[in-house]
């Protein structure tokens, strides 16, 4: 058993103790249990080039992918009006098969997190209005369509402008992203989420930022969203968030060096604005900024089933979804100079089942960023500043990403899901679960890699991998 798992087992016996307890002190107070079990494996098809927390070159090709993982959680609900939860869990992996510098090592690493620990408020009031008041660590998914590409608003950083997804990520699973509080008011068919968020997700932590979301049901077939976040808007150390020229810290290694005045670009930018062709000079402009910005975000869902008359399919068969964001209204010349560059699309259908799935869906996405898809310089020397291009990557190859996604519950406790995709895949690496490699796996659009069982594998193009999961839950 790991070292890590240790401490966690009492945490857990005595979460459930004290609320076993609880429940037997006072009547009146209705506790529930919930928890869940899951194991899921899969396979790297292609991988073209990837990178492992700023190490050498390594070849995912082939890489599989396995992870396993439990939590447990509890509900209290203390009147009519009032209610909490809170629960733990555990994650379990394998390093990255690919990674040169753990090669032979095929060991697991573990990690704990908090799946929830919340209190929550809820009123309902006269004319079809309510009010939800959360506060602690909650859950928070303002577009519960999407099963991978997507949710802008909540996931990834402003600059640099790096898109975040994956099979089951966070943001698609009922596990808490939301550290913070969140007032809701509806009306009717319209409804207003303020969430105020302490960032645990990316480095710098506990930076404080604002976000706005509306919904609004127009009718059973269509409903619209938008919305707004101000991200890292309270920094907890301004110096982390935009640091100056002096800023050394340099311990990623992510660093460009400007040829006119060999300056290491890491938390400003070196911009030429202008060359002298006669005396073969150049003027270089140093550019301060911040990882601070502010994200918008669109959104739609439209059912057309109850148009063609088809109320016996499945329910969420034919839905058309899609999301919309800018990541960043502010341009920095050299690296965001077009704000066409900063605007992630995606578009979801929900290919028809007929009963035999809960969910079959295909996402596309587009986004024409041609900066390194990579954040290792923002987790680890706070910088705003992209990384730098590796030898041999072209950043301008590979602007769509794709997912088929299926589901399905059986027996109201055991859900079979998987997908196959060309997404914002980041593998894990050593020395923890928690760190990833930063750097996305899939990265081309020509298949440069081909399997070998099945002779689908030579028809699908682009890096890619596949997933399946089992969770049995209760």
């Amino acid at each position: 058993m790991s070292m890590r798992m240790m401490p966690v087992i009492p945490l857990l016996a005595a979460a459930v103790t004290a609320f076993a307890a609880l429940s037997g002190a006072q009547d009146s107070v209705d506790v529930k249990y919930k928890g869940a079990a899951w194991i899921q494996g899969g396979y790297v098809v292609s991988s073209t080039d990837s990178l492992v927390n700023g190490g050498p070159p390594n070849n995912m090709n082939g890489n599989w992918i396995q992870a396993t993982g439990v939590q447990i959680a509890s509900s209290a609900k203390f009147s009519p009006k009032w209610d909490g939860g809170m629960g733990m869990g555990i994650l379990q992996g394998h390093n990255a098969r690919g990674d040169i510098s753990v090669a032979n090592n095929w060991y697991p690493t573990w990690a704990t997190f908090v799946s929830e620990a919340r209190v929550s408020y809820n009123n309902d009031f006269p004319g079809n209005q309510s009010v939800q008041l959360n506060l602690g660590y909650f859950n928070y998914n303002y577009n519960p369509e999407v099963k991978d590409l997507g949710l802008y608003l909540l996931r990834g950083f402003v600059y640099p402008g790096t898109p975040v997804s994956g099979f089951e990520a966070r943001g698609t699973t009922p596990a808490s992203n939301i550290f913070g509080g969140l007032l809701s008011y509806s009306l009717g068919g319209l409804k207003n989420d303020f969430l105020v968020i302490s960032e645990t997700d990316n480095r710098p932590y506990f930076d404080m930022s604002f976000a706005n979301v509306v919904t609004w049901k127009l009718s059973p077939a269509l409903q619209l969203g938008a919305g707004a976040n101000w991200y890292r808007a309270l920094p907890r150390n301004k110096k982390n968030d935009s640091p100056v020229k002096g800023c050394k810290n340099e311990i990623s290694g992510y660093t460009q060096i400007d040829p006119a005045t060999d300056d290491h670009e890491v938390c400003f930018i070196q911009d030429t604005i202008s060359v002298d062709t006669v005396a073969h000079t150049a003027k270089v402009d140093t550019l301060y900024g911040s990882m601070s910005g502010i994200k918008l975000m669109g959104r739609f869902r439209y059912d057309p089933k109850a148009l063609l008359g088809l109320d016996d399919w499945g329910k969420q068969d034919l839905v058309i979804y899609g999301e919309a964001a800018v990541l960043g209204l502010k341009d920095y010349h050299k690296y965001y100079d077009d704000i066409k560059r900063r605007i992630p699309v995606m578009v979801g259908f929900n290919l028809p089942a007929m009963g035999y799935l809960d969910k079959f869906a295909l996402e596309v996405e587009y986004y024409a960023s041609k900066n390194m898809a990579d954040y290792g310089k923002a987790e680890a020397d706070y910088s705003w500043v992209p990384r730098p291009t590796p030898p041999g990557v072209n950043n301008a190859r590979d602007d769509f990403k794709w997912a088929l996604y299926f589901s399905k519950v059986i027996q109201g406790h055991l859900r079979l899901s998987g997908q196959i995709a060309d997404d914002h895949l980041r593998m894990f690496g050593p020395p923890d679960i928690g760190f990833t490699s930063y750097a996305e796996t899939l990265t081309d659009y020509k298949r440069t890699h081909s399997g070998s069982w099945y002779n689908i594998y030579h028809y699908i193009p682009g890096d890619w991998y596949w997933m399946l999961k089992s969770t049995y839950f209760f």
